[in-house]
């Protein structure tokens, strides 16, 4: 059964990049929204990237202000990231984000794990030890920031085959397959050799993790992570907790919309 590591070195790490569009116009998207969120550095100016893949989250804080530790386990996409990091403050580490944290290192004022980072992990057990890590990683004060899919509502029939990306080489779709705790993940990926022009197709599976916003939230205050922002909209979930030293500037907000939750 591959793991997500195996998925992502076999087939996903290759054409990753390319199903957000323009890497550039994604990198704006995230710094607005971690503008929005009020994320800008106010102390050490230390944030953790956990997954940051080839760095849409990375850069952004990199071009905010901050100095980033930028952690995932794929080469491939770790190495697109030193590529287009330039000259801003970016460390970039190869490892399991979980292991990451356990490692020693200045106090972080922002940790981010976004991008549906959150359910690649392997169990409950597994969200909960990260929440744990952050908590001890942040300074006093410091900020976690959280974006997943809430895969808790299954989508029937065909609305589980999902176009991901159409190009004039590469067309790929997902498939969902729910199960009581996770959902099989099914990347199909068509390619066409530019030398006879046929297709192949490419196929590999993960698990990821079915997570309620309710559920994440009572980890992390049970972590001593107070959430301080949440917002769901068309299923997207962002939450934005804060380590319990400093919580008293903060009114939790549920700005939930009306399609998403």
């Amino acid at each position: 059964m591959p793991t997500v590591a195996d998925h992502y070195d076999r087939l996903l790490a290759a054409h990753y990049s390319r199903m957000f569009g323009d890497h550039d116009a994604k990198v704006a998207e995230q710094r607005a929204l971690l503008e929005r969120l009020g994320l800008r550095p106010e102390g050490s100016a230390e944030a953790l990237d956990l997954g940051c893949g080839s760095g849409f989250q990375s850069i952004a804080l990199a071009q905010l202000g901050f100095k980033v530790r930028a952690v995932d386990l794929s080469d491939k996409l770790l190495g697109e990231l030193a590529a287009r990091r330039g000259q801003l403050p970016i460390d970039v580490v190869q490892g399991d984000l979980l292991d990451a944290l356990e490692r020693p290192g200045p106090p972080a004022e922002l940790a981010v794990c976004m991008g549906d980072t959150l359910p690649h992990l392997g169990s409950k057990a597994d969200v909960e030890r990260m929440f744990a890590g952050c908590r001890r990683r942040l300074a006093p004060g410091g900020r976690l920031a959280l974006t997943f899919r809430d895969l808790t509502r299954e989508l029937e029939g065909v609305d589980r085959f999902i176009p991901v990306h159409d190009s004039a080489d590469v067309i790929m779709t997902c498939f969902l397959e729910y199960e009581p705790e996770t959902v099989k993940v099914h990347d199909l990926v068509h390619t066409r050799s530019p030398q006879d022009g046929r297709w192949t197709l490419s196929a590999s599976f993960y698990r990821k993790l079915r997570l309620s916003p309710d559920w994440v939230s009572e980890r992390l205050e049970a972590a001593g992570l107070r959430v301080c922002h949440r917002e769901i909209a068309r299923g997207l979930v962002t939450l934005v907790a804060r380590s319990e030293a400093d919580v008293g500037r903060d009114t939790k907000a549920d700005t939930s919309a009306a399609n998403g939750g």
